[in-house]
């Protein structure tokens, strides 16, 4: 921890904070900015003080002030690297929204540059020689988080410091340390879950808000038959497509077949451990499933979907390259699996999910090791109060798009009806992403201007070999 340093519920600490620039990694362009330290209680809910978090941060500066509150923006995962996004791939967006007011981001509790850091160095016991399957993928991550549990418990880590309330918490007392009434908000994917409970408890301090790739406070765990929908989707695209020329009349027949296939006859490969060793490797049902999971939210593994179709009824090992460097790998960061073990689910959805995951697709991949993972680390789930949707005034603008598998349009769609001042804009042809044609939307409703209803960003599939 911070030399033993405490602080109680309301108090917060600017341990420093300088003028820099924000440069990107690639270009060399560069932005002026203020960076910054800002301690914070590690338990808010506690009578007792707790031991101090630190959460470094960064003010991209306006370039020419227009009254504008900053702009906070959420990153998602939950641990993306928030500074390091305003550094490479959310630069070109830092420098547009700079234009209107000051942008400011922070390094999340428990992950990248914040302390602790909970970093997860504990590789999953996967047997290389036989088919993974759900079983045997839930074993190892529980046992995995055993150990990751115990290894920061005996660094002195409440896992219970590690939740979407505290880390609320956290935004606001930046607000405060950045001298400021009111914030404009812009989250994405978890960001979107995080700034959800930002407006459920300082909606008074939020001016407007921009929430993307939507994931509701009880959206955590996704439903299978969201999932399954997607993949239909996708697959009467590919029924259409010019540019298949009729080579993919069932899409998803096709890959619930390679499914049944390789349920029957698992196919060895040989690939590079992490180690950098070659072994042979039984790849199952259940690593197809996985492989195909990828394809909820990547514009570029939804293209290749007919692709990875064809390969797999081949019996191609060429799906499985990528996997060549990543065998057997380390288990989820500790943050990540402490927000969402707290973040939990309703019962009711527990078992909508139970209920559809035996006929979908992927069954329920896409979730695992959640919600079957959380009392190893003794994580307190936070409830259905904190889950309840959130009834808010403040002008908000949901955003999604239509090949969204992980959080789709319905997610934006139903936390908006809480919004008595919402708009919902839906990106045709956009994944789990914000694509670029979105900043000119964001820009305008920052101003107070009407932004779109509805754009439109090409996407075209992969030619099948």
């Amino acid at each position: 921890m911070l030399d033993g340093q405490q602080l109680g519920a309301g108090e917060y600490v600017v341990a420093g904070r300088w003028p820099s620039l924000l440069r990107h990694r690639d270009s060399g362009k560069s932005l002026a900015a203020e960076h910054g330290l800002l301690l914070v209680p590690s338990r808010r809910d506690l009578a007792q003080k707790s031991p101090a978090i630190a959460l470094p941060f960064v003010r991209c500066l306006a370039k020419q002030q227009r009254g504008l509150p900053p702009l906070i923006v959420l990153f998602g995962g939950p641990g993306v690297a928030c500074i390091g996004a305003f550094e490479s791939n959310f630069f070109h967006w830092v420098d547009r929204l700079t234009e209107l007011c000051d942008v400011v981001t922070f390094d999340q509790r428990g992950a990248n540059g914040a302390l602790p850091c909970l970093h997860n160095p504990f590789r999953l016991a996967l047997a290389a020689n036989e088919p993974t399957t759900r079983a045997s993928y839930l074993a190892a991550h529980r046992a995995n988080a055993r150990d990751l549990a115990a290894a920061w418990r005996d660094r002195g880590v409440d896992w219970n410091s590690y939740n979407t309330v505290q880390s609320a918490h956290d935004v606001n007392d930046l607000r405060r340390a950045l001298g400021v009434e009111k914030v404009n908000l812009h989250g994405a994917s978890y960001g979107s879950h995080l700034a959800l409970a930002v407006l459920k408890h300082y909606d008074e301090h939020v001016e407007k808000a921009i929430l993307c790739i939507v994931e509701g406070l009880d959206d955590t765990h996704k439903l299978p038959v969201n999932v399954d929908a997607h993949f239909r989707h996708v697959a009467e695209l590919a029924r259409e497509a010019p540019e298949l020329e009729g080579q993919c009349p069932d899409l998803y027949g096709e890959l619930r077949a390679a499914l049944l296939d390789f349920e029957e006859r698992p196919l060895s490969v040989k690939l590079h451990g992490d180690d950098g060793k070659q072994r042979t490797y039984s790849m199952g049902k259940f690593t197809v499933q996985l492989l195909l999971s990828r394809a909820l939210g990547s514009v570029r593994a939804i293209a290749a979907l007919p692709t990875l179709a064809r390969d797999l009824s081949r019996r191609s090992q060429t799906p499985f390259e990528r996997l060549n460097g990543r065998l057997p790998g380390l288990g989820i960061n500790g943050m990540m699996l402490a927000m969402d073990c707290a973040s939990g689910a309703t019962e009711s959805r527990l078992a909508a999910i139970e209920s559809q995951r035996g006929d979908g697709l992927l069954d329920d991949v896409f979730n695992l090791p959640f919600p079957h993972i959380g009392k190893e680390l003794g994580i307190d789930d936070l409830g259905d109060d904190f889950r309840a949707p959130v009834a808010s005034g403040v002008p908000t603008l949901f955003c999604s798009g239509t090949l969204d598998g992980r959080t789709p349009i319905a997610n934006a769609v139903a936390a908006s009806s809480g919004f008595s001042n919402s708009r919902n804009l839906v990106v045709e042809g956009a994944s789990h992403e914000t694509p670029e044609l979105l900043i000119d939307e964001h820009l305008r409703f920052l101003q107070g201007d009407e932004p779109a209803a509805r754009l439109v960003r090409p996407f075209a599939f992969k030619a099948i070999a």
